[in-house]
């Protein structure tokens, strides 16, 4: 016998309204999961769409996703618990297997991987991490930058949103004015405290907080500090090279010993770094290895100041700022790193990046204002226009689009791109233009580069 989807519905409750209570506010939460997922289940081999499913349940398609994707975890859960449970009984794997109803004892390992465990609940510890936040702020943007910020994909944070909405805390959206577009709005997504009224929200003294405060490095297992007050080098452990010693050679290079765990640059061979000595004041340059540091030094600053010079006006002094010393933000993603120290213990490295070997790769080849500034007046004239023509040919692309809908976005976002290239003003690139760091090697002449991506003997301009 077929039912229709008032049938199904009627019989098995809606997700967040079966019974008297809200989905997920009893003592097992989502404790009705699993008829969740089974009326969905029957109602897509009924042959519903994904919409209409969600079209029944009063849900969005994205809220129906993260309801399925949070039940499967529910459930995935519970198996694990047994696995677990008759693993500890003696049961061999095989045994666990027939018992749970597996065809092999793959599938068994996989529920007990430590590993799959962690994945799976990624979204719990993002919601938990989201109800720390709410709970200091009141409300957090919870908008698309929120998933750059946190460090976790668009899926999990709509997972976890959907258990703190099934928990009681509401999600609601304002309509926020765009600086540099009078008139025009940017939604957002505002996550509050249970209780919060929509109108709460745009109240005068209401402050909508980000959720910068804290980033996961490993898709939402965990979370940290995004920054966290650096760690000081003691100067004992510095040398620094003056104009007269070579300094000048390498002016603001930063040479490190290898093999050092504080001091490690991670993955990568060079970065832009910070380093904060004696408490008071700071390294700022490229830090490189270096095979050649004399007996107990374990860092060499080479600088073109004069011999004699105290340490203290080499080095730059930090400003009073708490969550910025160097008066300059450090990398979002990997700027400061932990390390084991010899008795076990976690602790933060001396190094603060601002930037490393990767990243500037990924800049945008186009000519800055202030390099075109320096340039005469043909050069600037000639740039400009082959990027105004480019604009020219990407507004026609559009225009010959018939898809109304997404020439509307295209459109959108072409126009946003042109406010910021006037702002800012960028030119086209030159021919073969890179962005490369610049680092001195002392035993090459002065009229050679190492520079794998260029041709041999091909004559570079280096600015």
């Amino acid at each position: 016998m077929n039912y229709t989807v008032e049938d199904i519905l009627m019989h098995y409750g809606m997700p967040r309204r079966s019974g008297r209570y809200p989905w997920g506010s009893g003592e097992n939460p989502y404790q009705h999961s699993g008829d969740f997922l089974s009326r969905v289940e029957e109602l897509k081999e009924q042959g519903y769409t994904e919409k209409q499913i969600a079209d029944a349940m009063k849900l969005t398609t994205t809220q129906l996703r993260a309801y399925k994707a949070i039940a499967k975890n529910e459930r995935r859960a519970l198996e694990v618990e047994r696995a677990k449970s008759l693993r500890e009984e003696g049961k061999s794997l095989n045994e666990i297997a027939k018992i749970m109803g597996y065809s092999n004892d793959s599938s068994i390992r996989s529920l007990l991987n430590p590993k799959s465990e962690a994945k799976m609940n990624q979204a719990v510890a993002t919601a938990d991490i989201l109800k720390k936040m709410v709970a200091e702020k009141g409300m957090i943007d919870v908008s698309e930058g929120a998933v750059r910020e946190l460090g976790v994909s668009k899926e999990k944070l709509n997972q976890a949103l959907s258990i703190m909405d099934a928990e009681g805390y509401p999600i609601y959206a304002r309509g926020v004015s765009q600086v540099t577009n009078p008139g025009k709005q940017t939604n957002i997504l505002v996550l509050c405290l249970p209780g919060t009224e929509h109108k709460d929200i745009y109240a005068a003294d209401a402050k909508i907080d980000s959720v910068g405060d804290y980033i996961s490095y490993d898709g939402g297992e965990t979370f940290k500090k995004s920054f966290v007050y650096p760690s000081s080098m003691d100067s004992s452990r510095l040398q620094i090279r003056y104009d007269d010693e070579g300094g000048k050679q390498k002016d603001g290079v930063i040479e490190l010993r290898r093999n050092i765990a504080d001091l490690s640059l991670g993955e990568s061979n060079y970065a832009q770094v910070r380093i904060l000595v004696d408490g008071t004041h700071y390294l700022k340059g490229m830090a490189v290895y270096s095979d050649d540091m004399p007996d107990g030094v374990d860092v060499i600053f080479n600088t073109n100041k004069k011999s004699g010079t105290p340490m203290t006006s080499v080095l730059k002094p930090i400003s009073d700022a708490p969550d910025n010393p160097f008066g300059s933000l450090i990398k979002e993603h990997g700027g400061q790193s932990e390390y084991i120290d010899s008795d076990g213990n976690k602790k933060l490295s001396l190094i603060n990046k601002r930037a490393e070997e990767s990243d500037w790769s990924d800049w945008s080849d186009a000519l800055p204002s202030q390099f075109l500034s320096k340039q005469n007046q043909p050069l600037i004239e000639k740039q400009l226009t082959i990027a105004k023509n480019d604009k020219i040919l990407e507004f026609e692309e559009i225009c010959s689009l018939t898809n109304p809908t997404v020439k509307k976005s295209l459109l959108q976002s072409f126009a946003e791109d042109c406010d910021a290239a006037a702002v800012h003003l960028k030119a086209a690139a030159l021919p073969r233009q890179k962005y490369h760091v610049i680092l001195p090697v002392t035993s090459m002449k002065d009229d050679e580069v190492y520079a794998p991506n260029y041709h041999d003997g091909e004559t570079v301009a280096l600015i």
